[in-house]
């Protein structure tokens, strides 16, 4: 079984998103966010979306032109590791 990947508080952030409306676009999450806290800036969003599909909490598929991302670990496995 693979680890459950370490994931920063920011990150969390990111990913409540995504466990709340998978499967969910990057202009989806990057919405809500901005909604949530208007201090968020979208490439920032990108950043840690990148950052969490290659520690492997993420995995996304393109659909046309947008990314579509569900979540490879659940909330509840993410916060038994921290």
């Amino acid at each position: 079984m693979k680890p459950v990947p370490r994931i920063s508080e920011t990150e969390w952030e990111v990913m409540r998103v995504v466990w709340d409306r998978q499967p969910i676009t990057a202009a989806e999450i990057i919405g809500e966010l901005t909604r949530q806290d208007p201090t968020w800036h979208p490439k920032t969003i990108r950043t840690f979306l990148a950052r969490l599909v290659r520690k492997g909490a993420l995995d996304f598929e393109p659909q046309g032109r947008h990314y579509v991302y569900e979540a490879r670990v659940s909330e509840r496995e993410s916060a038994a590791a921290v």
